[in-house]
C-alpha cells in the first residue's frame, strides 16, 4: 500500500505553537492547584482573566523563542535533513521551556513569585545547578530527557516515510515567510502601534492584585526580562527633590550633618565620639525565620534553646525586617546599607559599581581586625570577592575550613559548627586588639541534609522536618561559638549581632508582615541592658547602630537609623519581587505597576494614601541616589589634608 507523502511543515509550526501554549497554560493551572491558599482570595473571575491575559505573556516568548526557527523550517528547502534539523531545534526548546516551568513551579512557593533576578545569580553559579539537578532534581529531568529522545526518534521515522517537499509558487512562499515574520513581531510586542514591547509592569493592565499578576505571569516570561538587561523598567512619577527631602527626614538623626548637597544621605555625627573597645561579631543567618523560634513566635517547635535564651539576654527587636528575599540583598544590606528597589541591578551584578561608604571598610580604616567567611564555597554569589571589595581584609570560604565532626551525608551549603570553629580560631589567633567579624551560615539552606543524629528529630519526609532539623544543628553551633568566645576570653567586649538574611517557610499567609519579618538581635550582655524593642526596625539600619555603639564616626552613607533611637514614624521598605512594598507601624501597603496592588491595616487609622506617597519617595531617593551614582562621595575617603586641600 502506498505512503500519501506531502509537505507538513505548515501544520507541524502550528502544532508546536498549540503544544507550547498548552504546556504554558497547564503550567498556570498547576502552579493554581498547587497553592491554594496564595490563590484563594482571587474570584473566579480573576481566574478566568488570569488564565486568558496569561495568552499574551504566553506567546510573547512562543514568538521569541521559537518564531525564528518556525521561519527557518518554512524555507523553501527540500530536504527532509532541512525538515529534521528544525524540527528537533523546536523540539528540544519545548523541552527547555517544560524543565524550566518546572522548575518555576518548585521554587515558586519559597518566595511566592515566579523567578526574575534569581536567574542572573544562579548562571553564574552553574556548579550548583549542576549538583542540584544531578541530586535532587534528576528523575524529571531523566524524564524530560527521555521525552525528548523519544519525539525525536519517532519524528525522524515519521518525516523518512511521510515528508515530501512542497512546490509552492514563489509568491506564496514570501507571503507564507511574511505573515510568519509578523505574527512573530506581534507576539513579542504584545501590540501593534507604537510604545514598548510588553513588560512584566503590563500586568497590571489586566489585574490589580498580586496574587493576580503572578498568576498572569509566567517564569520563562519573567526570567527573561530582566535576564535580558539585569532589572526591570519601573515607573515611579513621585518627584525626586520630594523624595530625597522624605529620605533625609527618615534617615538623618540630629546629631548628624550633611556633608555634600549632591550626595543627600551622606553624613557623620557632629561632635567626635570616644571609640570604645569593642568587637563586633555579625552572623548572618541563612533563611531563618521568626515563626520557627519559640522565643518569638511561643510555637513550641523547640528548635532554638540556644537562641531563644540569646533572645531574654540581648536586644531583641521583634518587628524587624529584611530588604529582599534572595542572600546577595541581605548581604548588601546588613554589610552596606544598601536597598534594593525594583529597576535597581542585584548586589555583586552591578549595585556595587556605585561609590559605597561600606562597614567593613570604616572598621578597618579604625584598626580592626576584619574577615568574612562563610559556610559555602568561596566562589558562592562571589561573596568572598565582594566582602574583600566592602573592605575585609580576609575572606574564607568552605574550602578553607577543616571538617570537624563525621557528618552523615555532605550538605552542599557547608556546616555552620565549622564556620563557627573557624572563626573562632581566626579570632584567638588575631594580631589586632579588636575584631569586626562577618559569618554567614548555610546549613539551613535547601535541599537539607542531615548533619549528626542527635539533631534528626524528625524524618526528612517535608520542607518544615528538614528545616527543623538543620535549625537545631545551627542553634547549637551558636551555642558552641559562645562557648567558645566565653572561653577564650573575647565574650565581655564582643558586640553580637544576630540577623537573618531573609525568611523562608512559615505560614501561607501573603504579607509583607510574614514574607520578610526576621529575627534580629544585639546580643552583648556584658555591655547592653537585655529589652525588648517593638518598634520597626530594618537590615540597612545596622550601620549607623554598631557605629553609635562602638564610638565609630566615619563619613558615610546607609538606608538607615540607629536602631537604638525611638523616633515616630519607623518604616521599612521592602522588595517584592517586581514589586515594592512598605510596612509600617499601622499597615502595609505593596505597590507595582503605577498603582497599589495590596495594602492591610493593622490599625484602624492605617491610611493607604499616605503609606503609598512614603513608600514612593523611599523607592525613588534608593532608585535615584544609585543609579546616578550620589550615595557617597569617595572623595571623602582621602585623609583631611587632602580635603582641606580640595
Amino acid at each position: 500500500m502506498a505512503v500519501n507523502k506531502k509537505d507538513f511543515r505548515v501544520k507541524l509550526s502550528l502544532l508546536f505553537i498549540l503544544a507550547a501554549a498548552l504546556l504554558y497554560t497547564a503550567a498556570r493551572l498547576a502552579l493554581l492547584l498547587l497553592n491554594p491558599d496564595f490563590f484563594a482570595p482571587l474570584s473566579g473571575a480573576e481566574i478566568a482573566s488570569a488564565f486568558l491575559n496569561g495568552l499574551r505573556f504566553d506567546f510573547a516568548m512562543i514568538a521569541l523563542f521559537m518564531g525564528p526557527f518556525i521561519f527557518l523550517l518554512n524555507l523553501p528547502f527540500k530536504s527532509p535533513r532541512w525538515v529534521k534539523c528544525w524540527t528537533g531545534v523546536l523540539l528540544t526548546e519545548w523541552i527547555v521551556m517544560a524543565g524550566f516551568l518546572i522548575g518555576d513551579l518548585i521554587y515558586f512557593p519559597k518566595v511566592n513569585r515566579h523567578i526574575a533576578e534569581e536567574i542572573i545569580q544562579l548562571t553564574n553559579d552553574w556548579g550548583f545547578i549542576l549538583s542540584y539537578m544531578v541530586t535532587q532534581t534528576w528523575l524529571p529531568l531523566i524524564l524530560l530527557l527521555g521525552l525528548l529522545g523519544a519525539a525525536m526518534w519517532g519524528f525522524s521515522r515519521f518525516t523518512d516515510k511521510h515528508y515530501q517537499a512542497r512546490s509552492w509558487p514563489l509568491a506564496k512562499t514570501a507571503g507564507l515567510l511574511l505573515g510568519i515574520i509578523a505574527l512573530a513581531v506581534l507576539g513579542i510586542r504584545g501590540h501593534w502601534g507604537g510604545g514598548k514591547s510588553l513588560g512584566v509592569a503590563d500586568v497590571y493592565n489586566y489585574t490589580s492584585s498580586a496574587a493576580g499578576s503572578v498568576l498572569t505571569l509566567n517564569g520563562v516570561f519573567t526570567a527573561y526580562q530582566v535576564g535580558r538587561k539585569g532589572t526591570v523598567d519601573v515607573k515611579n512619577p513621585y518627584p525626586q527633590e520630594q523624595a530625597l527631602a522624605q529620605a533625609e527626614k527618615q534617615f538623618i538623626s540630629p546629631d548628624e550633618k550633611l556633608l555634600d548637597e549632591h550626595y543627600p544621605l551622606m553624613r557623620q555625627r557632629v561632635q567626635e565620639p570616644q571609640p570604645k573597645p569593642y568587637n563586633v561579631l555579625i552572623v548572618l543567618l541563612e533563611g531563618w525565620h521568626p515563626y520557627y523560634i519559640d522565643g518569638l513566635s511561643h510555637n513550641g517547635f523547640k528548635a532554638t534553646p540556644v537562641f531563644d535564651q540569646i533572645l531574654k539576654e540581648g536586644v531583641s527587636f521583634t518587628n524587624a525586617y529584611a530588604v529582599g528575599q534572595r542572600s546577595i540583598v541581605g548581604f548588601g544590606a546588613v554589610f552596606a546599607g544598601l536597598p534594593w528597589v525594583p529597576g535597581l541591578p542585584s548586589f555583586g551584578y552591578g549595585l556595587e559599581l556605585a561609590a559605597l561608604s561600606p562597614m567593613p571598610h570604616h572598621f578597618s580604616e579604625a584598626g580592626y581586625y576584619t574577615f568574612f567567611a562563610q559556610t559555602s564555597h568561596r566562589s558562592s554569589y562571589r561573596l568572598c570577592a565582594l566582602a574583600s571589595y566592602l573592605g575585609a581584609q580576609e575572606s574564607y570560604g568552605w574550602e578553607d575550613m577543616p571538617q570537624l565532626l563525621p557528618y552523615k551525608e555532605e550538605a552542599p551549603f557547608g556546616y555552620d559548627y565549622d564556620l563557627m570553629m573557624f572563626a573562632a580560631d581566626k579570632i584567638k589567633n588575631r594580631k589586632k586588639p579588636h575584631f569586626m567579624g562577618m559569618l554567614f551560615t548555610g546549613i539551613t539552606h535547601e535541599p537539607f541534609t542531615s548533619t549528626l543524629p542527635q539533631f534528626d528529630k524528625y524524618p526528612y519526609d517535608s520542607w518544615e522536618h528538614g528545616f527543623l532539623n538543620t535549625l537545631s544543628f545551627a542553634d547549637w553551633s551558636i551555642g558552641e561559638l559562645l562557648k567558645r568566645a566565653k572561653e577564650d576570653g573575647w565574650f565581655d567586649d564582643t558586640i553580637f549581632v544576630f540577623v537573618a538574611d531573609h525568611n523562608s517557610g512559615g505560614p501561607a499567609e501573603d504579607t509583607l508582615r510574614n514574607r520578610f519579618r526576621i529575627p534580629l538581635v544585639i546580643y552583648a550582655p556584658k555591655i547592653l541592658k537585655p529589652r525588648q524593642i517593638e518598634y520597626i526596625v530594618s537590615q540597612t539600619d545596622l550601620i549607623p547602630t554598631l557605629y553609635r555603639l562602638t564610638g565609630l564616626n566615619p563619613v558615610y552613607t546607609a538606608f538607615g537609623r540607629d536602631m537604638l533611637e525611638d523616633v515616630p514614624g519607623r518604616t521599612a521598605l521592602v522588595s517584592d519581587g517586581f514589586n515594592v512594598g512598605l510596612v509600617t507601624e499601622k499597615g502595609e501597603v505593596r505597590h507595582g505597576g503605577g498603582k497599589v496592588i495590596s495594602s492591610q491595616a493593622y490599625t484602624d487609622d492605617f491610611n493607604v494614601d499616605q503609606a503609598e506617597q512614603h513608600l514612593l519617595a523611599l523607592d525613588k531617593a534608593a532608585s535615584y541616589l544609585l543609579n546616578n551614582n550620589r550615595w557617597y562621595n569617595p572623595a571623602f575617603d582621602k585623609p583631611d589634608e587632602e580635603l582641606n586641600e580640595n
